[in-house]
Formats: C-alpha cells, structure tokens, sequence
C-alpha cells in the first residue's frame, strides 16, 4: 500500500479496489480481488468465500497471502489467530469506523444474501496476525468502502453464473456506482459504453470518443494510453494496467485497462479489453460551509488541504503562523465532527456532485 495518506492516493486505492471486483465478478477470477487487498491495506492474508446454504456447495474461494511482508511464523497462537473469527472484528456494510475496533489485527465480514430463494453466505476475512500489526484507520476505511460494493458484485455474479451472461454480469455490477466502462475489441475499437460513461463524455475535458475510438484530449496522455492499450493484450489477467489524467482546472480521471480472457459478446462483436473510468467529481463547498458553518478562513484552509498540500507549507502562502493554522484545522475537526485529516477527506467526498 502507498504510504502517502493524501486524499488522492486515498482514493486511487479505493478505485482500483472496486475495479478488481468488477473484474474478479467478470472473469469468475476472485484472487485478482484479494490479491489487491492484500496490496493497498498490506495485509497477511485475505481470504474470500461464498457457499450455497442449501446444499453446502461452495461456488468460490480464494485465499491469498502476502509472502513478501509475512515472516514465516511457526507458533501455534499466530496460526489459531489468523483461522479463528472469534479473534476477529466484525465489520457490517455501510457501517462508519467505530473507535473501539481500530487496534485490531483480523477482521472479518459475513453476509448473508439470497437469490430466487436460495441463501448464500459469504466469508471475506483479513489479516495481519503474522505481521503482529494493526490496521490503520486509512486502511480500515478502505474495506469498509469496498465491501458494499463486493455483496452487490457476488449477488450479479451468482445470478448470472449459470448462464455465463458476463455482459448482463458487468451491467448490473456497475450500476451501483459512478465509474466509466468501456469495452474494446480486438482491433481495438469501442463496443460497448455504460450509460455513466456516455454522459461523462458530453461534458469531460479529459476525453471524447472519435470513430469508435477512445482519443484522449493531450498529446502524451493520448499516445500513453495507446501504448497501453496495446501492451495490455499480453498481460497476464491479473495484471491491471492504469494511468492518470488531470485537466486544466485540477481535475483528475484514472483510467484502469483490463484484458478479457474469456468471451463477452456486445452488439454481435467481441470484448477483448475493458477500460474503466473514475472521474473526480466536483465538491459543493458552499453547501458544506453553510452546513457546518465554517468560516471564510477555515475554508480557504480546507481547500488547500483538499489539493494535498501541507498544514507546515501554508504560513508564508497564508502569512501566518503554523499555530494559527492549526487553531483553524482544530475548529474545522470540531465543526465537522471529525479527529484527523483523512475522517475530514472522507467527510467531504459526501459533498461532491
């Protein structure tokens, strides 16, 4: 995982999560989700599971371990501590961090969902144990964003699996959030749009779509992504290949390319390559000045904190003290209800539009 705690890598993280999902939902390959867990929360171990409860079929497991930061640990508390959940935190869909669970080092979620009246129950757990370490409340964040969007994938993906529908698979998975999706064939040509994407491309300035084809609106971000395009053919599944954009205004866009390994039929064609697009939205200060009554100060503060800029940078661009920056940033935490930068980011991404 990226150790810069700033808002965009924040998020980078959280998008190539959710990418690997619909990905994983996709291809029926659900280690490219853990093993990207494992990535950006520098877990041990992270393991998936999803049964049917009627028969006890278990229709997916992967289970992933970090080898590279897991020391060989021979102890038999360590193992025990990392299989048993009675060690282990329970984390619930769209729940917030509740303090008395961050110095943890297992947690686990367990849901139970149905489909045409059948139950299924996933298992998705993870784990620093051999490490001996917690996870910070940054990566805890980040699973809690991440698992709503994974029940909803395993849903699509236990409708649709019989049937092997992955187009119908994509379709639903990406309905429930705000991210671009595009499918290419083999000659590299556009296929398939989601409907996001289509109204995306009206009003972006990273972008239009010109014959079929993706042209990106700068010189060098377009020839990268053509290079990328075609480098992504002879990657292995598993690997996901992603740039980012920035505008003139300060914008940003990631674009993640994925290579289709097994068939997706669109419109009588068939996908080779799926593109995804994350756009930052845009925030409504206003609404969250008034609604926290922040003053014109705090907020100029904010907004320089939200462009990732540094609380010791600011003095001399604001011409004053560090102290009185900080008096500022404790009243913002105050107002907002809210003990740290990063609760503060996440805070304001409920304001964007």
């Amino acid at each position: 995982m990226k150790k810069s705690h700033s808002q965009f890598y924040f998020w980078e993280n959280i998008f190539q999560g959710i990418g690997c999902i619909y990905s994983a939902a996709l291809f029926d390959c659900w280690s490219i989700f853990t093993e990207k867990v494992i990535s950006i929360t520098n877990s041990d171990k992270v393991s998936l599971s999803l049964i049917n409860q009627k028969n006890e079929e278990v229709l997916l497991y992967a289970n992933k371990t970090n080898h590279l930061l897991a020391p060989e640990v021979n102890t038999k508390s360590n193992k025990e501590r990392s299989s048993d959940l009675s060690h282990c935190v329970r984390l619930f869909p769209g729940t917030s961090i509740p303090t008395n669970v961050l110095p943890k080092h297992c947690y686990y979620c367990q849901h139970t969902f149905f489909v045409e009246n059948v139950a299924y129950q996933m298992l998705f757990r993870v784990s620093k144990c051999d490490q001996e370490q917690i996870y910070s409340e940054t990566e805890l964040t980040i699973l809690l964003y991440l698992i709503p969007y994974l029940i909803t994938s395993l849903t699509a993906f236990t409708t649709h699996k019989d049937s092997l529908n992955r187009l119908e698979i994509l379709q639903q998975t990406i309905e429930q959030g705000s991210k671009g999706v595009i499918l290419f064939n083999h000659h590299k040509k556009i296929i398939f749009v989601n409907q996001f994407m289509k109204s995306q491309l009206i009003k972006n300035d990273f972008m239009k779509v010109v014959n079929n084809n993706l042209v990106l609106t700068k010189d060098p971000e377009r020839l990268k992504f053509n290079q990328l395009l075609h480098e992504v053919s002879r990657q292995p599944l598993a690997e996901i290949i992603s740039m980012t954009l920035d505008d003139k205004d300060g914008g940003h866009a990631l674009i993640s390319i994925v290579p289709i390994r097994k068939t997706i039929i669109s419109h009588s064609d068939i996908a080779t390559t799926m593109v995804t697009v994350n756009f930052e939205q845009l925030m409504n200060w206003t609404l969250f000045a008034d609604e926290y009554q922040l003053t014109k100060k705090e907020l100029i503060l904010l907004q320089a904190l939200y462009k990732n800029k540094k609380l010791n940078e600011l003095p001399k661009e604001f011409g004053v003290t560090i102290n009185t920056l900080r008096t500022h940033l404790q009243s913002i935490f105050h107002k907002t209800e809210t003990k740290s930068q990063i609760a503060l980011m996440i805070r304001l991404s409920m304001y964007k539009f």
